[in-house]
């Protein structure tokens, strides 16, 4: 009997879930989200899951993309957080980097920094010093920390972020000080900078702890809350993992302990199934395009590769931990339309989420969004698969938008929401130009793989829009990301930070090195229930030129390690990145970085299982809508077909909407789309 495994994406608008049953079958479906109490939707999810008839103790492998971490940052629901730093640097975190942001916030006169996660009354200095090297230049005074943390039991507060100056390169005084802590302040859940992001470069690494140290307390609860509900179903399996930014899977264990390393944990399970979909239909350069309810995400892959950032932020707030590339927008099907007082369109960032949720959707929402739009010009419809969710109202969508964005615009209501759609879609597309340009690629040759519950209803446009090469649509577009979860191996990264010239290193030093991050590796997947041999380990340095302010991982072989070759793999990367190189410079190696990889036990890949014909027979329909031809709308007959009744190699002409369970595809005029043997649908210019 094969193994169930199941996998659930929670978005603003709805949880997305896909499951392997036990004969081998594949399914999917959604539940509206629950954001106040976002563990409900996921059990509910569950449940419905076991009713249909799986039994839960076959249920071997659960995996979680999560956005409660992001959710609670963004809007600032934190825990009350402290911060302990070596006596006379206390204001690190407030002065962060002394500089705006790039992009337009440089040249925003009204510019204001995010508010600051941890107030200054409760940054605690102690008296301790490592040096650079990692001697212990004032030993830290054991009683002064006592005391001073001992002034904290009266603030309330859940989380304790430490981040003493060098601890990445010895860590005992941030030991001592959680040793003290945990005596102290039981109930308060400490976080150590040496722990969490070991890397030189003080600013981020604090700014990573403290917002560990805030989401830590609430991620804990409902992981745990979750995790208990899950062993309530009946469900026996300890493989639990819960996706992390850098595009593998962590237990809920860990992730309750390290919550910031999930806050692009939906977004990298969207990237990585974009990136099996295009291996398993043969093509190279693919963009990553998943819209939802609330927003837009894009990742640009070139040759079946997605690149791997080692810090990122999200509103202003600076992480320091590997994640995917992924670009997030305020774009989805929920987002609010409004024109200010100047007359001027805007489309977001504000989004109707789940509830309301958009006006033609009955419940409660009065300001126009997206999806009112598409309604409007025909391109979504009433049917059978979404009824037991909702009903569309047209004529409740029509009204808001003459109202709120046709009079004040002095528009039909036909140009107004074309006009929406117009807006949203060049924001996304400036996103993926944005992207495409930094790396200085030419987007001629990509594919847009787009999924998500809004992805297949814009793609067609964007295409156009970037002058790309095609349009492909999996097979389940809108659970595209839970589907990636699946396809996930655990990942681990383990550091070494010691800055040297690479002129000083030599082979011996350098297996030493690995080899003790190889030990923590392997006690690491054994605590998982791994055994080694399964394990795949990963050996980078970290380089750059003499002074510069950013490092390349480069890969290493420990077995015949050549630093003149390492040196050579540096600057041919810098030069491929960059443009440029500076092989007369010398370079410093800052850090020893273990990558260990180890796939749960899966029977097959999901991507290999074809979706069944469910509604076969359903003859087409005919349906008005409305296109922009040329800058003017146009009224077209537009045929509207089941996905299921495609004929493989079959060319469709458009206008044309391809109608399916989990979203609606939308060729517009002079565009064809093709069914492959993966189940694709591939939609071209003509």
């Amino acid at each position: 009997m094969k193994k169930v495994q199941v996998a659930v994406d929670t978005g603003g608008t709805f949880s997305d879930f896909t499951y392997l049953d036990d004969a081998g079958a594949l399914h999917s479906f959604k539940v509206p989200s629950t954001p106040t109490e976002p563990e409900k939707a996921v059990i509910r999810g569950l449940k419905k899951i076991v009713e249909g008839g799986v039994r839960p103790e076959l249920i071997d492998l659960f995996i979680h993309g999560t956005t409660v971490g992001t959710n609670t940052l963004l809007q600032e629901h934190g825990s009350k957080t402290a911060l302990v730093i070596t006596e006379g640097f206390d204001a690190i975190y407030e002065v962060q980097e002394q500089a705006r942001p790039y992009g337009k916030e440089i040249f925003n006169i009204r510019y204001q920094r995010p508010k600051l996660l941890v107030d200054r009354s409760h940054v605690i200095e102690i008296p301790e010093r490592v040096g650079s090297q990692g001697d212990v230049v004032l030993e830290i005074d054991l009683d002064v920390t006592r005391a001073r943390l001992e002034a904290l039991k009266t603030e309330d507060i859940s989380g304790l972020a430490v981040c003493l100056l060098f601890s990445f390169i010895n860590p005992e005084h941030e030991r001592a000080v959680r040793r003290i802590a945990e005596e102290v302040l039981p109930d308060v859940q400490v976080t150590l900078s040496s722990e969490i992001c070991p890397f030189i470069r003080e600013y981020y690494r604090l700014s990573t702890t403290v917002i560990n140290a805030y989401l830590r307390p609430k991620m804990d609860r409902y992981l745990s809350q979750l995790d208990r509900a899950i062993s309530d179903l009946g469900v026996l399996t300890k493989k639990r993992y819960v996706m992390q930014s850098n595009g593998g899977v962590g237990s809920i264990t860990n992730t309750a302990e390290r919550p910031v390393a999930t806050l692009m944990s939906g977004l990298a399970g969207g990237v990585m199934a974009s990136l099996s979909i295009l291996e398993k239909a043969g093509l190279e350069h693919g963009i990553s395009f998943d819209m939802g309810g609330t927003s837009c995400d894009v990742a640009v892959t070139e040759g079946r590769m997605v690149e791997i950032r080692d810090r990122f932020d999200i509103e202003g707030r600076h992480i320091c931990l590997p994640s995917v590339q992924v670009e997030t927008l305020s774009a989805g099907g929920g987002t609010l339309a409004w024109v200010d007082d100047g007359g001027g369109l805007h489309v977001g960032p504000e989004s109707a989420g789940a509830v309301p949720g958009p006006v033609a959707y009955g419940r409660g929402g009065e300001i126009p969004t997206v999806t009112d739009c598409n309604v409007t010009l025909g391109y979504l419809g009433n049917r059978d698969e979404v009824k037991e969710h909702l009903s569309l109202d047209l004529q409740a969508a029509e009204r808001a938008i003459e109202e709120r964005l046709a009079t004040p615009l002095d528009l039909s209501v036909e140009s107004a929401a074309l006009g929406v759609l117009k807006v949203v879609d060049i924001k996304m597309a400036e996103a993926v130009r944005a992207l495409a340009t930094s790396k200085g690629l030419d987007l001629r040759e990509f594919t847009l793989v787009a999924f998500g519950g809004a992805g297949p209803l814009h793609a067609s446009r964007i295409m156009r829009e970037l002058n790309l090469k095609q349009v492909l649509i999996p097979a389940r577009p809108g659970v595209t990301s839970a589907l990636g979860l699946l396809q996930a191996d655990v990942k681990h990264e383990f550091i070494s930070t010691k800055p040297q010239a690479l002129s000083q290193i030599n082979a011996e030093t350098v297996c030493h090195v690995f080899d003790e991050l190889q030990q923590d590796a392997f006690a690491k997947f054994d605590e998982e229930g791994f055994s080694r041999s399964s394990v795949i380990l990963e050996r980078y340095m970290d380089l750059r030129y003499q002074g510069q302010g950013y490092e390349l991982s480069v890969a290493v072989d420990v077995n015949a390690l050549d630093t003149q070759q390492v040196r050579s793999d540096f600057d041919e990367l810098h030069a491929k990145k960059f443009g440029h190189a500076a092989s007369s410079q010398p370079v410093e190696v800052m850090s020893h970085r273990l990558i260990g990889r180890a796939a749960p036990d899966r029977d097959q890949s999901v991507f290999d299982v074809l979706p069944v014909s469910g509604v076969t027979g359903l003859d087409a329909r005919i349906r008005s809508a409305i296109f922009d031809i040329e800058g003017s709308p146009e009224h077209f007959e537009l045929e509207v077909i089941q996905r299921d009744v495609m004929e493989m190699h079959r060319i469709y002409d458009g206008p044309l909407v391809i109608e399916q369970s989990d979203t609606t595809t939308l060729l517009i005029p002079r565009q064809t789309a093709e069914l492959d043997t993966q189940g694709n649908i591939l939609i071209k210019d003509k």
